[in-house]
């Protein structure tokens, strides 16, 4: 028994190296930020606890999701798989999105004929899940007491306790999400980029991913000024171009924000409902500029102005945010109705 034991482990560890990189997924300011080894190296010993050894990248891309990869994946010594996303719009439905991941990444991990039919147990390498979360919130009451927190899948199921009381049968598959919850109210945003002054529960992060929140967090504040009066402009820089020279002037990824094309990069994620507009009504207005006519010009701009719509829905599915935060979002940036905006989701978010 013990020989066979030692047969099935062996041939587990070589058959692990299979997990897929998918190379040609767009590429985010996360994962620039954990392109290299030693990066990865750091998250995956913070995230676990450990000192990590042999860390190799294995993102996945579940057929459920369409195109969209996972932010980051890796082996870890080949015993922890970890999976990790960047979110910048909360999620309650995270914890299924990972285990999607998981379950497509472990299944990855083996021979799917031995998996489902074989007679000699599988080994799997350990799954962790962890979600990495910036954003801005108007309000402090919105935002966690501490930065780490879980959430699980099973908060996600139907409540029976009403209907069947202490009888009722517990889930039988649950998934724990670890949280690193780094969203700011705008009041803290602005006292850091003013005064430097950090949140008290982000001291004692003083690691990669509180540097990426506060990248961010920066960028997304600073898009906003001058179009809402909420986000008061700060005294000594202006420009998000001037926010990244900060950051740069704090020690802030020095090595990522001194090369403009990642620059570029990060103020392009950051700016992704901007760009969708401004594409939509550029390419309106370029066509419409074309035809040389005013007829020419307002049938451009409305098919670009469709276009923009389309794409701005399909990256808030893609991110998983929900059907009545993408229809606030859409009727806000589109200037649109309810109804209107409601009748475009059906059309393009589905």
């Amino acid at each position: 028994m013990a020989k066979n034991n030692a047969k099935q482990k062996k041939k587990h560890n070589k058959v692990q190296k299979v997990i897929p990189v998918n190379k040609k997924a767009k590429d985010t300011f996360f994962k620039k930020v954990y392109e290299s080894e030693e990066r990865q190296k750091k998250l995956t010993s913070f995230l676990l606890g450990i000192d990590a050894g042999k860390v190799t990248v294995a993102n996945v891309r579940p057929v459920l999701f369409g195109n969209k990869e996972n932010d980051f994946a890796c082996m870890c010594d080949g015993v922890f798989y970890v999976l990790t996303e960047a979110q910048s719009s909360v999620s309650p439905n995270i914890s299924y999105r990972l285990l999607e991941y998981a379950v497509a990444g472990l299944r990855s991990t083996v021979d799917s004929e031995q998996l489902l039919y074989g007679r000699t147990r599988v080994y799997f390498p350990i799954p962790k899940l962890y979600v990495l979360q910036a954003g801005l919130e108007t309000k402090a009451g919105g935002l966690p007491e501490k930065v780490q927190y879980d959430m699980r899948l099973s908060e996600s199921y139907l409540s029976v306790e009403e209907k069947y009381g202490e009888r009722a049968p517990q889930p039988d598959l649950d998934a724990v999400v670890h949280v690193y919850d780094f969203r700011m109210t705008l009041d803290e945003v602005l006292r850091y980029i003013e005064q430097g002054v950090l949140p008290e529960r982000f001291e004692a992060y003083d690691n990669d991913m509180r540097s990426y929140a506060l990248v961010a967090n920066g960028i997304t504040y600073m898009q906003r000024t001058g179009k809402d009066v909420k986000y008061t402009v700060p005294e000594n820089v202006t420009t998000v171009a001037g926010y990244l020279e900060l950051m740069l002037d704090r020690g802030v990824f020095v090595d990522l924000l001194s090369d403009k094309e990642v620059c570029d990069m990060t103020m392009a994620q950051f700016s992704r409902d901007d760009i969708l507009i401004y594409q939509g009504r550029e390419e309106g207005r370029e066509e419409g500029r074309e035809e040389g006519r005013e007829e020419g010009r307002e049938e451009g701009r409305e098919e670009g102005r469709e276009e923009g719509i389309k794409a701005f829905i399909l990256d808030k599915v893609e991110d998983g945010v929900e059907e009545s935060t993408i229809i606030q979002k859409l009727s806000r940036h589109f200037t649109l109705d309810e109804k209107t905006a409601k009748q475009y989701y059906r059309v393009y978010g589905r």
